[in-house]
């Protein structure tokens, strides 16, 4: 296993230490008082967003208010005294990011900043807002245990969900038992994926978003492209394109995600969706959660979607590490201020 593969490695099997830390961390951050909002805003873009997408899934049978995540420089007209805007920028610096909080400072609703430094944090610690500092050093993509857990301790002050100690526990004592069984598992899902366009389906709304991650993160480690969709929505436009152009048959690799959640007629349309469209596909392999709660379950599949991208990176001798797309449009984005 060559340098940059072995590091993104490393950093994707010590998730849940990263998850216990930031539980520790968040918790002795000084958020002061948040307020019960009647609604919530995440704000950011690619590996710090996501947090906000897997926070929706898994509180959206739960929480007393909606959660919507914001990739966008402005914002929701629906802003406003009663609303809690969280920026989360690793780095402090994403302009898309930086436009929001500015906009939601604006709008009068209460502010709170999750990052490692950067303009974002300086600005929140002279505004004396609500700020959880996380470690730098990583790439954000690779920082989700500190950007998702701070998230939850913060909507956790704010009333929204409870237990998030014992939840966080409980995902982490799975993540570290299973890791090494899961990493021998993603070598052979990187092998159906090979040479293949992945699209990867969510069967259950829990899932939704960690089907988005397998998305981001073979796009960033394994630099492919990835299709995702959910069901049953799927069954109702979708399903009558699979395999088409035809040069896709041949070429797509289906990974199906299912939780205990997942409705049973769902599953049942997964089956028959599979065999109606046989011929549209080269390969489909379907993945089961695991664990109790909900969080465990849904952090189950996002290690073993985080394990596939870097092995089929290793498989394909990429380079997990750099994302020179992104690094190239930042500086010509810089010069053109």
């Amino acid at each position: 296993m060559k340098g940059n593969e072995a590091t993104m490695l490393d950093m994707v099997m010590g998730l849940p230490e990263q998850m216990a830390e930031a539980l520790e961390r968040s918790g002795k951050a000084r958020l002061g008082r948040i307020p019960r909002p009647q609604g919530v805003t995440v704000a950011g873009m690619g590996g710090s967003a996501i947090g906000g997408d897997l926070a929706r899934d898994l509180l959206r049978t739960e929480s007393p208010v909606p959660i919507a995540t914001n990739r966008d420089y402005a914002v929701p007209a629906s802003l406003g005294p009663r609303s809690l805007f969280v920026a989360v920028s690793y780095s402090g610096n994403t302009e898309e990011t930086l436009s929001a909080y500015r906009a939601a400072r604006r709008s009068g609703c209460t502010v709170a900043v999750i990052s490692s430094g950067g303009r974002l944090a300086a600005s929140a610690r002279r505004s004396r807002l609500p700020l959880v500092t996380v470690p730098g050093g990583f790439p954000p993509r690779a920082a989700l245990g500190h950007l998702f857990v701070s998230l939850l301790v913060l909507l956790e002050r704010a009333g929204l969900l409870h237990r998030v100690e014992r939840r966080v526990g409980e995902a982490v004592s799975l993540m570290v038992g299973r890791r090494q069984a899961w990493r021998r598992r993603a070598k052979l899902i990187a092998k159906r994926l090979r040479g293949r366009l992945p699209v990867v389906y969510s069967t259950a709304r829990l899932l939704d978003a960690v089907a988005d991650r397998w998305r981001c993160q073979l796009n960033e480690n394994a630099k492919v492209v990835c299709h995702t969709n959910r069901l049953p929505e799927h069954n109702h436009n979708e399903v009558v394109g699979m395999g088409r152009p035809g040069f896709l048959a041949e070429r797509t690799a289906i990974v199906s995600l299912l939780d205990r959640g997942t409705h049973r007629r769902t599953a049942l349309r997964l089956k028959n969706v599979l065999s109606i469209a046989g011929g549209g596909y080269a390969d489909a392999q379907t993945l089961q959660s695991e664990g109790r709660g909900s969080l465990a379950r849904m952090m189950s599949l996002v290690m073993l979607g985080d394990l596939a991208s870097v092995e089929l990176a290793g498989q394909t001798g990429v380079d997990p590490l750099p994302v020179a797309r992104i690094d190239e449009l930042k500086r010509r984005l810089a010069r053109a201020k």
